[in-house]
């Protein structure tokens, strides 16, 4: 007694270690979970709990290994009553009560629906008499009245499906109160998420027993894996509170149950597609058992968002034998919404569920069944087949109209899923005819993670009018269409009978034709298909590809504002059915036609314009290609754009003048005529470098100095080639290859962004047969273009031509400030002369010749000299060129090739930037003109031996002429010499190639003036420059052979009365002032 005294005293101080004890208790734990277990025990203690008033024997820190070495079971501490303390067996139990034994076989489990009733209504009666013979013999089997486990660590190892789950910090207490019964607490604390369960059994009076059963923030999740129910398919996690109580009689049926349960917010998740998921904020259910109809009576509540469901299920159990349940839901309603506020909520106010439950053929029918409202009606029937490994649901749905908010509420989640989700994204209103749904496939096929569902599985039709569906985020929805939804086992098509596409105000494309299909719905991420036709005008479908969602893709050249026309489009599109569908996963493929079409800076900055133009377009780029009009020029256009390259485009067309003038090349008069064109070649994407290969026929054109020196009329062969750069601010022109009749030109040019030339480089520079010649040009720092020609020979007469003439028209663009300098061996002229040694240097500034230095050799080593002098006493510049063979100049420059010898000079306003007319004086002395036959027969020249003629001389020619655009108009001219004298006036154009000049031949002139420079009467005898007798003349024709003609019978008519027998004359309006020679020259 006293050492039960002390022992009492000694624990109520504190716990005993009690390690003697620990070998023993291990040994014994291992032998009970028998071989292949290794047991660990950290200690044992003997303590007394004040509160309970009781000893208990406490082992810390339990392992238990499998043979592998894994930790299956482990926990701090496991109480152990010590009353009675009779053997170690208490303490092993403890331990293997931390391990769960897993089912024997993994075979696939059954789904959530049929697990509840996989075998038969549970044996209230037969768990009832086992939990008694527990109560009478005791936990294990003998005494125990409690066993426990505080802050154990529980790991369950599912061998169905190699998952596994730790539960930690876990409470276990079962226990047998001293009135009998028995009663289990189970929960954790742990600080993230605690949760309880208590569950008690007590007799009561005349065999019955009462259960209560209690639960706080229970997990759902948990409870499907207590129950072993198939946690693989979907994933409930919701907070689960509540409490039953009943009492159950001998027979097990209830007398009476009531209860409560309370389901917190959470989600259900289907775990194999996450399109599926169902948010839960609160869950009531009510539980009362209707003794005398032997039903149980639950209504409940389900919110999730705005939808809020509230109906009555009632169960009834078999009254005939059969073995028969029935359930049925009704009364309440059910509203189905988008969000807590949604003016578009579904109500359900008529709700009618008639089920037939037989555990014995394990199988739930579905009665004829309506669920709707006053606008809307559903008709359900069906059944589910549970008798099988798989088993197998057969469902028939039909409605009347309904709105597609309606249709889209309605729609379950695991029917074709996919379909659906893509369905509630991007449809948004419209009106359903009729829904029709019939379903007769295993179970197994109508889940995600199922085998695919039979081709007659699964029949879904739908009809529908006044649509709206968005296809692809981001671009604008098709309204007002015709819609019909065919599903069948795996296949989903959506057809489109019409429909519209409103991009902006008043401006809308139309949808005919329509194909949404999904061949296989069956993938995670399905392929669809669709495909389309679309009309409409051009600016509202360039305005739909500038949106963001397809303006990286596109690459679209024109602009809504600036373009016109109407479009024909077969559109196809391929695109996974996912969440977040990103840019660029859709492939699309469009063909066009457009008719009267027109866009601005379209191609190359050109506008474009075509009666029918045809366009295809995919992800890799876009395609144009058709007979157009560019800045109304006709050319045959093939433009290919790559998604993320250059342009390559490819045009042909003929330019004229005007054309060339639209696309940037305006040349003046230098190019006239029409020149057929071959262009390809690539427009830079951003600011890179467009390049392009030209072509360029020039037979049908004429070409005046288009290259210095280089004529060729109309009908000559001509080609050139290059390739054309455009580098902003600049244009460059490379590999330029002209070919032509004797002529060969090879070299590069570059301009600016205002065609001045930059710098030029043609190593190959001849324009006639043996032309060896070479020219550089470069624009220095001061804004001035320096020319340099080299060469050995080089024909000039085309350049002498277009010297003498002068530009074709004022509005040929010539540099206004140049510098040349040139050095030729031989420069061939007409009439078979020619310079040598030419050495030229000219610059002009502001177009005004500013400096001009000439030397040569013409003739017979004549010297041929220019430079710029000053007159008079302003000083004033003018060009003046001489020479002491006047006959050759006139041979070269191909002005007149019967006159000899002669010391000439002219003088001549520089040429102005305006290129305003130019006055001038040519003066020639000790000349002879020989084979005019006419002249000679007035002068009555004397023929030489062998009947040739000396020809007619003359001591003087004074001429003042203007020179204008392609024209010199002459004026006060006067001839003189020793036989023969006379006046000439009139002009020469070499634009009409024309030449008309008219006077009057003084014969012995010397005499015959005499008479004119009496006073008085001398005007009326002839005039100063006239005599009393003279011939009047012309001389008409082009320029290279006039034709002279006289008036002989203007001979007889004396003086004043020789003016009625002249020739008409052809001159413009002379000059209010004229220029007198230079000075020194008179």
């Amino acid at each position: 007694m006293l050492a039960l005294f002390a022992l009492w005293w000694r624990l109520s101080s504190g716990p005993i270690e009690l390690d003697i004890a620990t070998p023993w208790l291990t040994a014994a734990i291992k032998e009970n979970l028998g071989a292949g277990h290794e047991v660990e025990i950290g200690g044992t203690q003997l303590e007394r709990d004040a509160k309970k008033g009781r000893t208990s024997l406490r082992i810390r820190d339990i392992v238990v290994r499998d043979a592998d070495g894994t930790i299956v079971a482990s926990a701090p501490t496991a109480p152990a009553p010590s009353q009675p303390i009779r053997s170690p067996a208490n303490a092993e139990r403890a331990a293997a009560a931390a391990r769960p034994e897993p089912p024997a076989s993994a075979a696939p489990l059954a789904p959530a629906a049929p697990a509840s009733v996989r075998s038969s209504v549970p044996d209230l009666a037969a768990l009832i008499a086992w939990i008694e013979r527990l109560d009478a013999s005791g936990l294990d089997g003998r005494e125990l009245t409690e066993i426990g486990l505080q802050g154990g660590n529980l790991t369950v190892d599912d061998q169905r499906n190699g998952k596994q789950w730790t539960f930690t910090n876990i409470d276990l207490s079962v226990t047998r109160p001293k009135g009998g019964g028995i009663a289990v607490a189970l929960g954790s604390h742990s600080l993230e998420r605690p949760w309880h369960l208590r569950a008690a059994m007590t007799p009561g009076q005349q065999g019955h027993r009462i259960i209560d059963i209690e639960t706080q923030k229970l997990s759902t999740k948990d409870v499907m894996l207590a129950m072993r129910l198939n946690a693989d398919q979907y994933e409930a996690d919701l907070p689960l509170s509540g409490r039953i109580r009943a009492d159950v009689g001998p027979d097990g049926i209830p007398y009476m149950l009531d209860g409560r349960i309370v389901v917190e917010k959470g989600l259900i998740v289907d775990l194999d597609d996450p399109l599926v998921r169902v948010p839960i904020d609160r869950a009531e259910i009510s539980l009362d058992w209707d003794k005398s109809r032997r039903a149980l009576v639950a209504p409940f509540q389900v919110v999730s968002g705005g939808t809020r469901i509230t109906l009555l299920a009632q169960f009834e159990s078999p009254h005939d034998g059969s073995g028969i349940w029935g359930l049925q839901i009704s009364g309440g309603g059910a509203v189905l919404a988008s969000a807590p506020v949604d003016p578009h909520a579904l109500v359900l106010n008529r709700v009618l569920l008639r089920m037939r439950i037989n555990p014995a053929k394990q199988r739930i029918d579905l009665d004829p069944s309506e669920v709707g409202n006053t606008d809307l009606g559903i008709a359900l029937t069906g059944s589910l087949d549970f008798s099988g490994d798989d088993p197998r649901v057969t469902l028939g749905f039909a409605s009347t109209r309904m709105s597609v908010a309606a249709m889209k509420r309605l729609w379950p989640v695991t029917v074709a899923s996919k379909v659906r989700a893509w369905v509630v994204d991007h449809v948004q209103a419209g009106t359903i005819e009729r829904i029709d749904i019939s379903t007769n496939a295993p179970w197994s096929t109508l889940k995600s993670s199922g085998p695919p569902v039979p081709d007659d599985g699964l029949l879904i039709q739908l009809t529908g009018h006044g649509g709206e569906m968005r296809p692809v985020e981001g671009l604008p929805a098709i309204r007002d269409a015709d819609v019909n939804l065919h599903i069948s086992g795996r296949t989903a098509v959506i057809n489109i009978g019409r429909g519209n596409v409103d991009i902006s105000s008043g401006r809308k494309l139309s949808i005919t034709n329509g194909v949404f299909e999904v061949p296989d719905t069956f993938p995670k991420a399905p392929p669809a298909k669709v495909r389309f036709r679309l009309d409409g005008s051009v600016p509202a479908a360039v305005e739909l590809l500038s949106m963001q969602r397809l303006r990286d893709f596109s690459g679209a050249p024109i602009e809504a504002s600036t373009s016109r026309g109407t479009l024909t489009a077969q559109v196809t599109l391929a695109l996974p059915l996912k969440e977040d569908l990103a840019p660029g996963s859709s492939l699309y493929t469009v063909n066009m036609d457009i008719a009267n079409f027109a866009a601005e800076r379209m191609v190359m900055g050109q506008k474009v314009e075509a009666a029918l133009l045809k366009v295809s377009a995919n992800n890799l780029g876009h395609w144009i290609r058709g007979d157009v009009k560019m800045n109304g020029v006709p050319s045959v256009l093939d433009y290919r754009k790559p998604r993320d390259g250059d342009a390559d485009v490819r045009v042909q067309a003929t330019l004229d003048e005007n054309a060339r003038s639209k696309f940037g090349f305006d040349l003046g008069g230098v190019l006239t005529g029409p020149v057929p064109i071959k262009l390809s070649g690539r427009v830079a994407a951003n600011d890179g470098d467009s390049r392009f290969a030209v072509e360029a026929d020039l037979t049908q054109s004429k070409v005046d100095n288009l290259l210095p020196g280089w004529v060729k009329p109309p009908g000559r062969p001509g080609r050139a080639t290059f390739t054309l750069i455009k580098q902003p601010p600049a244009t460059r022109i490379e590999d330029l290859v002209v070919e032509g009749v004797g002529t060969s030109v090879k070299g590069t040019l570059e301009v600016d962004a205002a065609g001045d030339v930059v710098s030029a480089n043609f190593p190959v520079f001849a324009v006639s047969d043996g032309d060896k010649a070479t020219l550089k040009a470069e624009r220095g720092a001061d804004g001035a273009l320096r020319v340099s020609v080299r060469g050995d020979v080089y024909d000039g007469r085309g350049f002498v031509k277009s010297t003498l003439t002068g530009p074709a028209n004022s509005k040929q663009k010539t540099d206004k400030d140049v510098d040349l300098d040139i050095k030729i061996g031989t420069v061939v002229g007409f009439n078979g002369e020619t310079l040598r040694g030419l050495d030229l240097r000219l610059s002009r500034r502001s177009g005004v010749i500013t400096s001009l230095a000439l030397n040569a050799k013409l003739g017979r080593d004549a010297p041929l000299t220019g430079d710029l002098r000053g007159r008079g006493s302003n000083g004033r510049q003018l060009v003046f060129i001489e020479s002491n063979d006047a006959g050759a100049f006139f041979r070269f420059t191909d002005m007149n090739s019967k006159v000899a010898g002669g010391a000439m000079w002219v003088a001549l306003d520089p040429q102005s930037a305006d290129l305003a007319p130019q006055e001038g004086i040519l003066n020639i002395r000790d000349f002879v003109v020989r084979g005019e036959a006419a002249l000679e027969r007035v002068a009555a020249a004397p023929e030489q031996a062998g009947g040739g003629s000396p020809g007619v001389q003359f001591s003087r020619l004074r001429v003042e002429f203007t020179r204008s655009l392609g024209r010199f108009t002459i004026r006060d001219g006067l001839l003189k010499g020793p036989t023969i004298g006379g006046t000439v006036e009139g002009y020469i154009d070499y634009h009409r190639d024309e030449v008309r000049m008219r006077g009057t031949f003084v014969p012995l002139y010397g005499l015959n003036n005499m008479f004119g420079q009496l006073p008085i009467v001398g005007p009326f005898l002839g005039g100063s420059n006239e005599g009393l007798l003279g011939v009047t003349y012309e001389v008409v024709g082009p320029p290279s052979t006039p034709v002279l003609r006289v008036n002989p019978i203007s001979a007889v008519a004396p003086g004043l009365l020789r003016k009625f027998f002249e020739f008409p004359g052809g001159n413009a309006p002379m000059p209010a002032q004229s220029y007198a020679e230079p000075a020194g020259r008179y």
